[in-house]
């Protein structure tokens, strides 16, 4: 995440760039989440600071816990809903263009919509 002194930091957001993406909440950034494909390619790894933290195999198979890290909830929800939408965007060959518009309206209807998102 790029934030240069200059740069006033968002009270809520999400900084998403092709490295993964960051939560911002209450001014304070948490991440990188990233993912990756397993090593057999059947599956999807999901990353918080390099470290694993769930997986998903298929739509039936999804897992994911955050809790060793201390997140505040919202920081855990929001990424969640995130990175859920980024692996169904996957599944379903969705490209990376339109994405952006899913992780909104999914933000919003689980009633995160204060997550601004932002490239970064």
């Amino acid at each position: 995440m790029n934030l240069s002194e200059n740069t006033p930091v968002p009270t809520y957001a999400i900084s998403i760039s092709e490295a993964g993406f960051w939560v911002i909440h209450r001014r304070r950034p948490y991440g990188p989440f990233d993912y990756q494909f397993s090593g057999d390619l059947d599956g999807i790894e999901f990353l918080y600071q390099g470290e694993k933290y769930g997986e998903c195999c298929s739509s039936e198979e999804f897992f994911a816990d955050l809790h060793p890290y201390r997140l505040p909830q919202r920081v855990s929800e929001a990424a969640t809903v995130v990175t859920g939408t980024v692996t169904r965007c996957i599944f379903q060959g969705i490209p990376a263009a339109e994405r952006f518009a899913q992780i909104a309206e999914q933000l919003r209807q689980a009633g995160l919509d204060r997550y601004r998102l932002q490239e970064g």
